[in-house]
């Protein structure tokens, strides 16, 4: 059994744990949220509950990273970010304190919770916070990454992070400096899948059964290597950009932002979620996914 098997937030929360007991200034701070590796920490005094007052919980987060703490910060997606947009504006970024920010449940992990738990748009949300840099992780070994140098990750930051055994690449060598990397390679320069979380998976899958097709990891959303990135794009013929979030909320804008910025000229096709609350409950989150008309064979439709 590798040791990147098992659930991506255990994975994750395994080495911050580590990280946790090892540096006194590190903190943990949460909104009543439970995380199954950090139950053993309940009881520490550098562990806080605030309980559901998410923007009494970033103040404190604040005041911790002030006095030259490490506070990180968890909590679902949506509440972390909407609901205390205020408090991450003003009381870290503006200051560009150190404050990690990890958000649990994105895009539709939470299916049977309706739209308060839907985590599609708190990407481009938090991206319009200048000084917030964001990381969205997709599988295991992201996880096992980011989470290990997490204190040299330095400012403002937002982690997003998913559920579930994602441990289908364990192969690839991430450079957070990058920001992005190729996870599936075609030896053929024909189409491109831009994509990120989850959808690596579902595009992953989807490349190896068909020719001519890479899957590029878009990770790292304002420090990334924008010139290695658009090189990438002009080698390719076809351009996808495959995204659970949705069209105006997640990576899409971004990349859009960065073709117009280096003027590049590229016809881009996308399959993203829509700009809308979606009222749909479902036990399963691959019903939700199929029935916003983004499940891997309305990604075959596009190739």
């Amino acid at each position: 059994m590798s040791k990147l098997d098992g659930d991506i937030r255990d994975i994750f929360f395994e080495n911050i744990k580590k990280i946790f007991i090892k540096n006194k200034k590190n903190f943990i701070l949460t909104n009543d949220a439970d995380v199954f590796s950090l139950k053993s920490l309940r009881n520490n005094q550098r562990f806080i509950d605030c309980g559901v007052a998410e923007q009494n919980l970033i103040n404190i987060s604040a005041g911790l990273a002030k006095f030259n703490k490490f506070p990180l910060v968890y909590g679902f997606c949506s509440f972390l970010t909407f609901r205390c947009y205020e408090q991450l504006r003003f009381n870290i970024a503006s200051h560009n304190l150190n404050v990690k920010v990890i958000g649990i449940g994105p895009g539709f992990s939470f299916p049977y919770d309706g739209p308060t738990h839907h985590g599609t748009q708190d990407i481009y949300l938090m991206y319009l916070i200048p000084e917030f840099e964001i990381y969205n992780i997709s599988d295991n070994n992201l996880a096992n990454e980011v989470s290990k140098k997490i204190n040299n990750i330095k400012g403002p930051t937002y982690i997003r992070i998913d559920k579930g055994n994602l441990n289908f690449n364990q192969n690839i060598k991430y450079n957070l400096d990058k920001g992005y990397e190729i996870i599936f390679k075609s030896k053929k320069k024909n189409t491109l899948i831009i994509t990120t979380g989850i959808f690596c998976k579902y595009a992953t899958e989807i490349a190896s059964m068909k020719n001519k097709i890479s899957v590029l990891n878009f990770f790292k959303y304002k420090n990334f290597n924008k010139k290695g990135f658009i090189n990438i794009i002009k080698q390719y013929e076809k351009i996808i950009i495959y995204d659970e979030n949705s069209k105006s909320g997640g990576i899409l804008p971004i990349i859009n932002k960065c073709l117009l910025s280096h003027k590049v000229n590229k016809k881009i096709k996308f399959l993203t979620s829509n700009d809308k609350q979606i009222f749909n409950y479902y036990q399963d989150r691959e019903a939700m996914i199929l029935k916003q008309n983004l499940g891997k064979e309305s990604l075959k439709k596009l190739l």
